[in-house]
């Protein structure tokens, strides 16, 4: 049986995603109006944006998404998107009607980190 979204517990999502790899800075789950549901950051990465910058960051992201979708029928759908800037890497991932961005520095491996991001959170999405 498939769980429905509020089964879906963002602060356990957020967590096991951080968990992946230690340089992840940080993870959000956003809702389809690009307001953040969730966020967690490490306390020692990243430089903060201000809060209109971040809901304009996070807006975007949702836009990205939503988006891609209108090409589902030809390519199929959305696995995710990724982004990379001078000094870190973004990853955004579907999610029902939820956008899951996580950020990255550049010491890792992009396409490697979003498949296991994909496989944990599609693990949410099925208990």
């Amino acid at each position: 049986m498939s769980a429905t979204l509020q089964d879906i517990k963002f602060d356990e999502l957020c967590n096991s995603i951080m968990g992946i790899n230690k340089n992840i800075q940080s993870v959000a789950i956003i809702n389809k109006l690009g307001r953040p549901v969730e966020k967690i950051t490490r306390d020692d990465r990243g430089k903060q944006l201000p809060q209109e910058k971040d809901e304009m960051l996070f807006m975007q992201c949702v836009l990205e998404i939503s988006m891609g979708k209108d090409y589902d029928s030809e390519f199929g759908p959305v696995n995710y998107h990724l982004s990379e800037r001078g000094n870190l890497t973004m990853i955004t991932f579907p999610m029902r009607d939820h956008v899951v961005l996580v950020t990255t520095n550049k010491d890792t491996s992009p396409i490697s980190l979003a498949k296991k991001i994909v496989t944990t959170i599609n693990n949410y999405q099925t208990r």
